[in-house]
């Protein structure tokens, strides 16, 4: 039985001079191939894509297979010249016409020449096959576009195929909506009838099918310690004891929205809506109910929030290079929102559900790729950062440099979140990789050089972050994203992230810590506060500081109320806990002890009904 997923790895753990080989609970050894491998600063390896062959799998039955490093090895890969896949996709649009991709003849081409191939091994092989949707005149539809990531097993004979259906092109002159039916079959077999629907300009959308036999059906689940040891992501709660009726919850939640093609599942399609929602934070509260459950439940809801995340119209694909598009080159005054765009993009034509934005959005596919090893989800997770980086006006973003300091905080938080996500996930060999980690690099400068110090009007003597928006305050739980960000690249080794994280913590973290100067902590995760007295100068001293948005502090802060929603998941109390977390992870002064004290505050996050057991996403602890 094969099975391919994603693994993250610690930092030393394994050298990218070594091989890999598994071995379950009685020593037996498993075949295993290692691709797409991305690796620490260090040379180790940071990420890959693992594909093993368990032999004798009862059925319910979990077999545990353990790791080990070894002499690196280059094993022999055998694959049919001609493999009996046959795929034929058929859109019919809405006025009769039927469009058509036969691309056998195209992968046949691919095994023989390996390009296009992204694994590569005894166990599986796996090649994207780009087919134009043809016309019966024999010429390609302008924009539709089946992209199939098709992996064999089984030495050829058995088949997963990704389909991917885009609309994506950035170049192409009238970008549309398209209403189509589509089918999918091999060697005449139905694998796929998708009804009727309309596929939004600059959106995708996909479907796994197998043929040649049965999906396997294996239910990969990772030793989450290790997973989060890795430091891929926030260090999240295992020990919280998720109740029965959240993961029932979250399944009826899921069965009751739209997921097919184009539908938000559970998103809020008005990205800049106000008010809290469970995709905002560190990573979304389904992704954050799978980290600490590995329940399936969680899973699928996790896969198809991932999914109708690709139906937003962020997605734009460079005609020219295959890639998401990118800044470099003649492309460093595009822009894919705000400003003049040079080249120019033609504007998408049509309404869709969505209203996408960069402050208020989500990590939709970097979990789901790290857990599945699936090209559709890293491909997702460039599309995002991509459109972070070219929506900004370029001549505010520093042009080719790609500097997203026109932000709001939390824009600028989620940004640099996403432009991380892919600069440590991209495989090394990846052609882009050297163009996410620069931009990933510009943006880490920027921190750094911006709050690393006192820089009016960004950051106040005190580390307040600034909104550029409004001088005189700080969005103080804008700033804990911040600070949840930094933290976990400082983590990482990213040093600009620690110079900047080290400056602004002196604001974010030591103000819960600040009592005996005069700043009441139960006061401490405020919405918006001052920085300026009426005089216009920063404040700077906790006294003043609290004076100036509190009004003088009592002779004791005993029975001061707890601000931000305190028993709440997703209030400002809990966004603060994540921050203080997510800080003493990253080895910032005070931040273990304010934790600990932050807790005491908010005993409701943890055992309330509206708190960490329904809702996980900020249940970030300290190691």
């Amino acid at each position: 039985m094969p099975v391919t997923f994603g693994q993250p790895f610690r930092r030393g753990d394994w050298s990218n001079t070594q091989g890999l080989v598994a071995r379950d609970a009685a020593g037996n050894t498993v075949p295993l191939q290692a691709d797409e491998i991305s690796t620490h600063s260090d040379g180790s390896v940071r990420f890959a894509v693992l594909s093993a062959q368990l032999n004798n799998l009862a059925a319910n039955t979990p077999r545990i297979v353990n790791f080990y490093t070894a002499a690196k090895t280059t094993p022999s890969v055998t694959l049919p010249a001609a493999p009996n896949w046959n795929l034929k996709v058929t859109a019919t649009l809405s006025d009769g016409s039927v469009l058509t991709a036969d691309p056998q003849a195209q992968l046949v081409q691919q095994i023989a020449s390996g390009s296009n191939r992204r694994l590569h091994g005894p166990v599986a092989s796996e090649f994207t096959v780009v087919a134009p949707m043809m016309r019966a005149n024999g010429t390609a539809h302008p924009h539709l576009v089946a992209r199939l990531h098709t992996r064999l097993y089984d030495n050829g004979t058995r088949f997963r195929t990704d389909v991917v259906m885009e609309n994506t092109r950035t170049f192409t002159a009238s970008p549309s909506n398209i209403t189509y039916s589509l089918n999918v079959t091999a060697n005449g077999s139905t694998l796929l009838s998708q009804p009727s629907f309309t596929h939004y300009h600059h959106a995708r959308w996909h479907k796994v099918v197998w043929s040649g036999g049965v999906n396997p059906n294996a239910r990969v689940r990772h030793h989450m310690p290790y997973f989060l040891a890795s430091r891929a992501t926030w260090n999240y709660n295992l020990g919280l004891k998720i109740p029965e009726t959240t993961l029932a919850n979250e399944a009826k939640y899921l069965a009751a929205a739209q997921t097919g093609p184009m539908q938000p599942a559970l998103l809020d399609t008005n990205f800049p809506g106000t008010g809290g929602r469970p995709e905002i934070a560190p990573v979304p509260r389904w992704t954050a109910l799978y980290l600490i459950t590995q329940d399936d439940r969680a899973r699928a809801s996790m896969l198809a929030n991932a999914d109708a995340a690709a139906g937003v119209p962020i997605h734009y694909r460079d005609e020219n290079t295959g890639h998401p598009v990118s800044i470099d080159g003649a492309n460093a005054n595009l822009s894919l929102k705000y400003g003049t765009s040079s080249p120019a993009v033609p504007a998408g034509i049509g309404s869709t559900i969505w209203e996408p934005d960069g402050a208020h959005q989500g990590s939709f596919s970097y979990i789901p790729y790290l857990v599945t090893g699936d090209a559709f989800y890293l491909e997702e997770a460039m599309f995002w950062a991509g459109w972070n980086i070219a929506a900004a006006d370029p001549y505010y973003r520093d042009g080719g440099k790609g500097i997203i300091k026109a932000e709001q905080v939390r824009g600028q938080s989620w940004g640099l979140r996403s432009m991380a996500e892919v600069a440590f996930a991209i495989p090394d060999a990846h052609p882009k990789k050297a163009y996410y980690r620069t931009i990933f690099n510009n943006n880490l400068t920027w921190f750094a050089e911006t709050y690393g110090k006192f820089t009016a009007p960004w950051i106040s003597p005190m580390g307040a972050v600034v909104s550029q928006y409004n001088n005189d305050q700080s969005p103080s739980y804008e700033s804990d994203f911040m600070t949840i960000v930094l933290s976990w690249l400082s983590e990482n080794g990213e040093t600009p992230a620690t110079t900047a994280l080290t400056n602004i913590a002196r604001m974010q973290v030591d103000r819960f810590m600040a009592e005996s100067q005069g700043f009441c902590t139960a006061k401490a995760p405020g919405y918006w506060l001052n920085v300026k007295n009426a005089s216009g100068a920063y404040v700077t001293t906790w006294r003043d500081y609290y004076t100036l948005n509190y009004g003088a502090p009592p002779s004791s802060c005993a029975g001061v109320a707890v601000e931000g929603y305190p028993d709440w998941a997703a209030g400002y109390a809990a966004v603060a806990r994540a921050m203080l977390g997510s800080a003493a992870n990253a080895g910032v002064a005070n931040a273990a002890a304010a934790y600990t004290r932050w807790v005491g505050f908010t005993p409701l996050i943890d055992t309330g009904s509206a708190g960490f057991l329904t809702e996980p996403q900020y249940a970030i602890v300290p190691r």
